[in-house]
């Protein structure tokens, strides 16, 4: 009875295949820098260090949210850029609240991470904001002189979103607050 069973189910699941959801296809410099990541988490493991292994391990959870998000779509650095970007945002909120509150030692280990996650955001091959900045004040400046009354919308409108990041090695969140920021002094 119980193996009548389990051939049906096997001849059921072969006729019958359940569809598998594929992950997309990541950069290549996405997995090096998760591999670098998982390297570096197996050597604080070894060495326990506490205080490497939590963030890096922290890293990795986020890594793993955003793919999780992502719903299968490919990620690439700029995606890290952006995550990385994120976490050193709130790491600096978090040391200005702890300097409100006067909590030295907790001011510390929010330094000591946003610095750790600083040097693996500085092995990426994404540019700096000064470079993206000056890559996009030159843009607006062209734009400025064919078009001087060029609204902020129509600057978005001009640039090509699907070449402009690899070409500037630049997530295009990154671009457009760039943009952002340069049209008031432009424009």
């Amino acid at each position: 009875m119980l193996r009548s069973v389990f051939l049906r189910r096997t001849a059921n699941a072969l006729c019958h295949p359940t569809t598998v959801s594929i992950r997309g296809v990541n950069s290549r410099a996405y997995v090096e820098s998760v591999g670098t990541l998982k390297a570096d988490l197996k050597k604080a493991m070894l060495a326990k260090d506490d205080f490497k292994k939590t963030t890096i391990r922290g890293l990795l959870s986020g890594i793993k949210n955003k793919e999780i998000d992502s719903q299968g779509k490919s990620l690439d650095e700029f995606a890290l850029h952006d995550l990385y970007s994120k976490l050193i945002a709130q790491r600096t909120e978090s040391i200005k609240q702890f300097e409100q509150n006067n909590r030295p030692e907790l001011i510390d280990r929010e330094r000591k991470e946003a610095e750790l996650i600083q040097r693996y955001l500085s092995q990426l091959p994404v540019a700096s904001k000064d470079e993206v900045d000056g890559q996009i004040l030159t843009l607006l400046q062209e734009l400025q002189k064919t078009e001087p009354s060029l609204q902020l919308k129509e600057v978005f409108g001009k640039v090509d979103w699907k070449s402009a990041p690899m070409e500037w090695k630049a997530s295009a969140a990154m671009i457009r607050a760039s943009i952002a920021s340069q049209y008031k002094k432009v424009f």
